[in-house]
């Protein structure tokens, strides 16, 4: 026989095998996570009818020569190529890319598959839609940890599951605090206590106003405020020392008035309206209405009075200094007390500046009345001191003059005291008649702040913190408030302010809401307090962290309970920076209240996370994936499922991330079968099946001439 026509045969064989298997191709171009399979073909035996021989001599080497006997199929490869993903919006389909495979359990075993079409079913169990088949995977611990080193298994995640509370335990801080923090000039600081009283200071530290209360030998409690007592009593000294000093200062009070007490007292006058001035001549100099008296009184600040005199000859000018402005000259002047009386009857003539009459003219001879008020004040030695009752026992202060101690320049001997405004501070020195007595006892308390506002030079107000530290001409900073999340043992929240305050370069306070101390009281009764050490913060030249921890220290106290509950949540720091540009601060806590799973999400890692109705998103799950040496010799089970072969390789089970995977949610992977491809290759097949019959027909036809030819 004709060794074309097994030729022809063997060929005819292997082109219907690769036309089934582009048939089977093209029947599943539309099944999701498909995997292509194509047909290699090899030549089969060859008959020799001479060898090959060597070159010798003068001859040539000879080539073999050998007639082949046709062909089969050498392989039936699966190609494990990506193909194109089609989004679904399915929130539980999952599409695979690079060189990897899902896993699934079923009651035949486990089997392999690029199909991602995944769902819950009713008892939460993560399954392959169609068949039910497991999906293979790792479900998270309880506080959300993935520990994927272990064997993997079925995915279950219940709808409407609980999350138990969790009590927070530390809270960390990210992000930047501004380095350009403006800061601005402190003018002026008052601070308010909580026992209703006020103090204007010039530098201000938590507790450094407090009260000092002297105990005496005759039982007398004579209170202070410390910081304004000048000398540190101790006991047996006298709160008394007679002599020119008239006893230590005791605290400060007010003055409300002067008496002269047979003494002088240098009044200054002022007009009460801006629309005119009044100056005492004095030959041809003028000068403010200013005189001594050493009678009558007291005198206080904005006292009034009233100027009166004639008009001299000549007195009347229109032409003064200011155009428009009429100026009148008065002879025989003199001050009237309120009640009519005469106070002082000047000896110069007094030079007014009125505005120009509208109604009315100003004639020489004319006798015309000012008001005046008392501006200032400047008192003698000996002159009364007159301030409220500010012993808290309510005894009056007695024999309080103006002294002039040595001590204090102001009050040099050549000077007078100044009272330039009204309830000016001064200082108590204590009762000259000696009957409180010598120190038996010191205690001293600090007054407990409630606020602390501070003027800064360009007039803008702000409220402090407490526990700050602020000095008159020193820098204030605006602070950055921040709030986190703390979660009792019961799952309660409470919100907790921390207050990042810019003291200097490079560093930085943290307070509760400004203080050390933070306390309020919820709707349903609890009792919550927060207390934290005043931390400060630090940073380098770079901007970088430098140290600074903090602990804030709860307690909690229901309705009904005897004793309050502790909790302690530790602030982490280290991760902010100080760099310029904005303060982007913030914080995150652990813990969490009760809540209920609400959805589930996967992500490109292949983790499943739920989200729960008390906002917390959590791991539930992490999807396994498989990993082959050889996924072409994959043994394929039909469903879309592959099976382990003798030449896959063992399957390496890791994450997806781990095995340098990318998951796609809420989409399918289609099937990589290319139509194109596939109807050329069916095209070149069907040529191929009909060269080779044609083999098989001229063979034929070439036995029957031979056959003929023997006829």
């Amino acid at each position: 026989m004709m060794r074309s026509l097994f030729s022809g045969i063997s060929w005819l064989k292997g082109h219907q095998t690769r036309m089934d298997v582009v048939g089977h191709n093209i029947s599943n171009v539309n099944t999701t996570g498909f995997k292509a399979s194509r047909v290699t073909f090899a030549d089969t035996l060859y008959q020799t009818t001479s060898g090959s021989s060597a070159p010798q001599g003068n001859l040539g080497g000879i080539n073999p020569k050998q007639i082949g006997l046709g062909a089969n199929v050498a392989s039936i490869d699966t190609v494990f190529g990506d193909a194109s993903v089609q989004g679904t919006g399915k929130n539980t389909d999952v599409a695979l890319a690079g060189n990897g495979l899902f896993m699934v359990k079923n009651n035949s075993g486990t089997y392999y598959t690029r199909s991602g079409a995944f769902e819950f079913d009713a008892d939460g169990n993560y399954v392959m839609s169609g068949n039910g088949s497991f999906v293979q995977g790792w479900m998270a611990r309880e506080n959300g940890e993935l520990v994927t080193t272990e064997q993997p298994g079925n995915i279950t995640i219940k709808a409407g599951k609980s999350m138990q509370p969790q009590m927070t335990a530390s809270a960390t801080y990210l992000n930047n605090l501004n380095a350009d923090t403006k800061g601005y000039e402190i003018a002026s600081i008052v601070a308010k206590y909580k026992d209703g009283t006020q103090k204007s200071l010039a530098s201000y530290k938590q507790g450094n106003v407090g009260v000092m209360s002297l105990g005496t030998d005759k039982g007398r409690s004579v209170t202070l405020d410390d910081d304004v007592a000048d000398y540190k009593f101790t006991t047996n000294d006298d709160l008394c020392v007679p002599g020119a000093t008239k006893g230590r200062a005791l605290f400060k009070t007010t003055v409300t008035s002067l008496d002269p007490n047979g003494h002088n007292i240098g009044l200054s006058l002022k007009n009460d309206s801006k629309t005119f001035s009044i100056q005492e001549q004095n030959g041809t100099t003028f000068s403010d209405i200013q005189f001594d008296v050493n009678t009558g009184g007291p005198y206080s600040i904005g006292q009034n009075f009233t100027i009166t005199g004639e008009i001299d000859t000549n007195g009347v000018t229109t032409h003064g200094s200011d155009p428009g402005v009429t100026e009148l000259t008065l002879k025989n002047a003199k001050i009237l007390n309120p009640d009519g009386t005469v106070l002082k009857t000047l000896t110069n003539k007094v030079k007014v500046k009125v505005p120009p009459p509208k109604d009315f003219t100003y004639q020489d001879g004319d006798t015309l009345k000012f008001g005046m008020s008392i501006s200032k004040m400047e008192a003698e030695e000996k002159v009364k001191v007159a301030t409220p009752n500010s012993y808290s026992n309510g005894a009056k202060l007695d024999g309080n003059e103006c002294t002039h101690p040595a001590s204090s320049p102001k009050f040099a001997a050549t000077q007078r005291y100044d009272v330039t405004e009204k309830d000016q501070d001064y200082i108590y020195r204590g009762r000259l008649n000696g009957d409180d007595g010598k120190v038996k006892s010191v205690t001293r308390t600090s007054k407990k702040e409630e606020s602390v506002t501070l003027t800064m030079k360009d007039g803008q107000v702000f409220t402090a913190a407490v526990n700050g530290e602020y000095k008159v001409g020193g820098m204030y900073y605006p602070p950055s408030v921040t709030t986190f999340t703390v979660y009792d043992s019961l799952g309660g929240a409470h919100s907790v302010p921390l207050t990042f305050r810019k003291t200097g370069a490079n560093e930085w306070d943290m307070s509760l809401g400004g203080s050390d101390t933070y306390t309020y009281k919820e709707k349903n009764g609890m009792e919550v307090t927060a207390t934290l050490t005043k931390t400060k913060l630090k940073f380098d030249q770079t901007g970088r962290y430098v140290s600074g921890d903090a602990t804030v220290s709860m307690t909690y106290k229901r309705e009904g309970e005897e004793e309050p509950k502790p909790h302690k949540v530790t602030v982490s720091l280290g991760a902010l920076t100080q760099y310029s540009g904005s303060s982007t601060i913030k914080a995150e806590s652990d813990g969490n209240a009760e809540g209920v799973l609400k959805s589930v999400s996967i992500d490109k890692t292949g983790t499943i996370t739920g989200v729960y109705s008390n906002g917390k998103i959590k791991a539930e799950a992490q999807l396994a994936v498989a990993q082959f040496n050889n996924p072409a010799g994959l043994t394929r089970a039909g469903g879309n499922f592959f099976e382990i072969s003798n030449n896959s390789g063992a399957a390496n089970v890791k994450t997806a991330a781990d095995l340098g995977c990318t998951i796609t949610p809420s989409a399918l992977e289609m099937s990589n079968v290319d139509i194109a491809d596939q109807f050329s290759d069916m095209i070149v097949t069907q040529r191929g099946f009909q060269a080779n019959s044609k083999t098989i027909t001229v063979g034929d036809e070439m036995l029957e001439t031979l056959i003929n030819m023997k006829r």
